[in-house]
């Protein structure tokens, strides 16, 4: 009995001694997303976003909010409706309609944009 005590100690021991080293880097369990939100350009990024996610396929110029055009869409950036919109804000109707909220990375992108001046470039 004596014998197997100190076996189930030792068997413990060695299981507790090998689990608690580890060499973790940051980098590994946190990778980063690859969501580049510098320098971003109203046609060659915004623009895509809008019209790949079905944006402005319903709120075109025929729509009764237009956001086909950066001054129709500078007024919903102006008064914060893009925004609270996609990213699905109390008080704001969820858009994409009846969808899942676009993905994180383009929410980041368009949000940079506009906090960087929303700027038609």
């Amino acid at each position: 009995m004596k014998l197997r005590h100190s076996y189930i100690l030792s068997l413990c021991a060695i299981i507790g001694f090998v689990t608690s080293c580890s060499y973790n880097n940051v980098e590994e369990l946190y990778p980063q997303t690859g969501c580049d939100t510098d320098s971003l350009s109203y046609q060659n990024d915004i623009v895509p976003i809008l019209e790949n996610n079905g944006c402005i396929g319903c709120h075109g110029n025929t729509a009764s909010l237009d956001i086909d055009g950066y001054d129709d869409l500078k007024i919903t950036v102006d008064n914060g409706s893009l925004l609270g919109s996609i990213k699905h804000s109390d008080g704001f109707r969820p858009m994409p309609d009846f969808q899942p909220q676009i993905d994180q990375c383009l929410i980041d992108k368009i949000e940079a944009w506009i906090y960087d001046g929303a700027q038609n470039n």
